[in-house]
Parts: C-alpha cells; sequence; structure tokens
C-alpha cells in the first residue's frame, strides 16, 4: 500500500511543480512547438517534392523501357561521381564502397507497378560538406529520362 502512496506523492509533486512553474512550462511548450515546426517542410520544398513524385518515369511496353531505361543509365554515367558497380534490367548501382571517397552516388530501380514499371532513383550524399541539392538532382533525372520516352 505504501507503493500506491509513494506513486501518488510522486505524480501530485511533478504536477505541482509544473503548475507553480508557469514560466518553465510556458519555455517547454514554445521549445517543443519550435522543434515540431522545424520538420516541417517549406510550401516551396513541398511543391519541389510533389513534382518529383508526379514526373518519376513510367514505361508500359518493351521499346519505351528500354529507351527509358538507356536514358537512366546515361544519367547515372553522366551526374553520379562513382563508375557503375553493378547493373541489371531493373538495377543500376553507382555509389562508393570505400568511405574515404566523397560524392554523389546514384542507385536506379525498375520497379513493377501494376501492368506498367516505374523508374526510381535513389541519391546518396557521401560528402561530410554536402551536395548539391539533391532534390534538385532527382528532379534532373526524371524529366531526363521521361523525354527519353515514346
Amino acid at each position: 500500500m505504501s507503493y500506491f502512496v509513494k506513486i501518488e506523492t510522486l505524480i501530485n509533486t511533478q504536477g505541482q511543480f509544473f503548475m507553480h512553474n508557469k514560466k518553465l512550462t510556458k519555455y517547454l511548450s514554445a521549445l517543443l512547438l519550435l522543434l515540431l515546426t522545424s520538420c516541417a517542410a517549406s510550401p516551396e520544398m513541398q511543391a519541389r517534392r510533389d513534382e518529383y513524385d508526379r514526373t518519376i518515369p513510367t514505361c508500359s511496353n518493351d521499346s519505351d523501357c528500354q529507351a527509358k531505361w538507356q536514358a537512366a543509365r546515361a544519367w547515372v554515367v553522366a551526374n553520379s561521381d562513382f563508375g557503375i558497380r553493378s547493373e541489371s534490367d531493373s538495377r543500376i548501382m553507382a555509389t562508393s564502397n570505400i568511405v574515404s571517397q566523397g560524392g554523389l552516388g546514384a542507385v536506379v530501380d525498375r520497379v513493377a507497378n501494376g501492368n506498367d514499371y516505374q523508374i526510381l532513383v535513389d541519391l546518396e550524399c557521401f560528402s561530410a560538406y554536402g551536395c548539391p541539392n539533391i532534390l534538385d538532382s532527382m528532379l534532373d533525372f526524371n524529366n531526363s529520362v521521361n523525354a527519353a520516352g515514346n
């Protein structure tokens, strides 16, 4: 029974602590609000993410898929700081496996989506100093690959 009394006392003590320290409560609330809003994307950034989602390359027949896959490979060769390490009909990988190398790496996947395929790019920054805007590069990939389609 004394265990429950201690828990109740602890709860009341903590509740009273925050009730008596309204300044502290206000500061903690403001800090929490600041942390939560810092995670939110600006309207401009959200619009760019939406544009990326809208422009993901798709293909539905062999000739369209082949043309877009070749364009995806050409984009990787031109824009990745690393050579292609592995390649198949469904994946192109140009990333670093050496910790001391820095730059922009790319992994491209062709993924079934119903009767169609999506060609998805994942860009990785291997640099302590950051890389150019990765979202801009992803949009450039989408536009370049889509331009190759039938």
